[in-house]
């Protein structure tokens, strides 16, 4: 998941969990938070490696999203550079652009 910047540039992280499934949630939480709190919870989980789950309800509970973040001693940090490796084999990527707060879904699935 990244935000693409009006001078090219990006910043990303790894999502270990979640997949296919995540367009509502980044739209939910950018409604509630910016694109710019997007790109302030990205920049903390390159340090700690990535997330474990973005924006999930609690287990068994319908209350608000919450992230957990991985606890990796080096950071991880995906950008405009390498934005289109594979990173751990994750199959869809999600990109925000900043300006606009629209969002774009590729799968490596076609």
């Amino acid at each position: 998941m990244g935000v693409r910047y009006s001078n090219g540039t990006m910043s990303g992280c790894y999502i270990h969990f979640d997949g296919g499934t995540m367009e509502h949630r980044i739209e939910d939480f950018v409604s509630k938070n910016t694109v710019t709190g997007l790109a302030l919870m990205i920049a903390k989980a390159q340090a700690r490696g990535g997330i474990r789950s973005f924006h999930c309800p609690p287990h068994l509970s319908d209350g608000p999203g919450e992230t957990e973040f991985l606890d990796h001693e080096e950071p991880y940090i995906i950008n405009e550079d390498n934005w289109r490796d594979d990173h751990y084999g994750a199959s869809y990527s999600y990109i925000v652009d900043y300006d606009t707060g629209k969002l774009k879904k590729w799968s490596k699935y076609g």
